[in-house]
């Protein structure tokens, strides 16, 4: 194996590095590297959920250029879907519509958000998802709300679940490979 003078150079950088005698850091050094590590370890809780709230509304907002209620994107009328709204009773439809709207922003906050920042999270994020639905379905109202008041309930339900659930299974599939 050839080393090259790059190579050699930062092995001897390196073999000095150890033999040298320890130096203990100021306390100035030291301040300043325990600041560093607090703040990469315990992010601030509103960069977040500022975070995640970003992720989610680019998520939704992408969602909605596809979805044919609200005539804001590409969706237009589409027959496959009249036909499932009118196959499937109106409650299951708008809880299955609710899922469908948040959960791909669900999956990518759960991918985006750092291990520190999950943590920082913690239990709120039942809450925040509870309110991002909410505000979400008050959202949705002002854009279409003859068509979607009926199915109000059932969608804010499929919206929490599908938060929950996107989110949860992203956060479990990070753990089980190990990128917790």
């Amino acid at each position: 194996m050839k080393i090259t003078d790059a190579e050699r150079q930062r092995l001897r950088e390196f073999a000095e590095f150890v033999d040298a005698d320890p130096v203990a850091p100021t306390q100035r050094i030291d301040e300043a590297v325990r600041r560093m590590v607090v703040k990469d370890l315990r992010p601030a809780l509103w960069k977040s959920f500022g975070k995640l709230t970003l992720v989610e509304a680019a998520a939704g907002l992408a969602t909605l250029s596809v979805c044919p209620q609200f005539g804001l994107g590409f969706g237009g009328h589409n027959e496959l879907l009249h036909g499932l709204h009118a196959a499937i009773p109106t409650g299951v439809f708008y809880l299955l519509c609710g899922v469908l709207f948040v959960i791909l922003g669900a999956v990518l906050g759960g991918l985006v958000l750092t291990r520190q920042e999950i943590g920082a999270i913690g239990r709120l994020r039942h809450l925040f998802f509870t309110a991002y639905s909410l505000l979400a379905y008050v959202a949705l109202v002002f854009l279409g709300p003859e068509a979607f008041a009926a199915g109000s309930l059932a969608w804010i339900l499929g919206a929490i679940l599908g938060n929950v659930g996107g989110f949860g299974a992203v956060i479990r599939l990070r753990g089980a490979l190990g990128r917790g």
